[in-house]
């Protein structure tokens, strides 16, 4: 069974290493966290916190390890996983064996798949997303790189959502909206009209509240 490593310490890194071992692929080789370096050595979720950065630099150039960027923010992890990728670091797809995926689907590099999620027909996914637990993109969708999808998002079908764009939990989105880069669109929100690039929107029916 080939290591894994996850970057990241919390919430979601728990929810990804719990699909991870019920998928059976990797072993979850440890944590890295670089917002506290001091957890190095900490128990954490049926492994160990390596370290920081450092600690996952000094681990790859021992041994190529797969790395899987488990942390929340859009922007960071799109930075993160371009310079790493760039230096050859290994990004799989995860795919909570609970999802559903359909034929035509496409998956970038290093994007999660959780829990009882649903993929449709020809539905087009980028690098480093998260479609986290519930989630619901319907056929002929596409979705950036470094997106998050939170819990219950339901996307209908021909829906685009641009890079480094946040969708909270519950929200729904009408079949042909385009939502911009860079966005956040606030919990339970109900998307009936196109989105721009780095807007804050939330409601029902979701209106922009906030512009660059």
């Amino acid at each position: 069974m080939e290591d894994i490593v996850i970057w990241g310490a919390g919430g979601h890194a728990k929810v990804v290493a719990a699909s991870i071992r019920r998928a059976g692929r990797f072993r979850v080789a440890g944590f890295i966290d670089d917002v506290n370096p001091g957890r190095a050595g900490e128990p954490f979720c049926g492994a160990t916190v390596l370290g920081d950065r450092a600690a996952f630099d000094a681990l790859h150039a021992r041994q190529p390890v797969a790395l899987h960027l488990a942390f929340g923010h859009c922007g960071a992890r799109y930075r993160l996983g371009a310079e790493l990728a760039a230096r050859g670091v290994a990004f799989p797809v995860l795919v909570d064996p609970t999802a559903l995926v359909a034929e035509g689907v496409s998956l970038g590099d290093g994007c999660y798949v959780g829990p009882g999620a649903v993929l449709n027909a020809d539905a087009r996914i980028g690098r480093h997303t998260i479609l986290n637990t519930g989630t619901v993109v319907e056929h002929d969708g596409l979705v950036g790189d470094a997106v998050h999808l939170a819990p219950r998002v339901c996307l209908a079908g021909h829906v685009t959502v641009g890079d480094r764009t946040f969708v909270g939990a519950g929200t729904v989105v009408r079949d042909e909206i385009h939502i911009g880069r860079d966005c956040l669109v606030g919990l339970g929100s109900v998307v009936v009209r196109d989105l721009p690039d780095g807007v804050r929107a939330y409601g029902c029916p979701a209106a922009i509240k906030e512009t660059p």
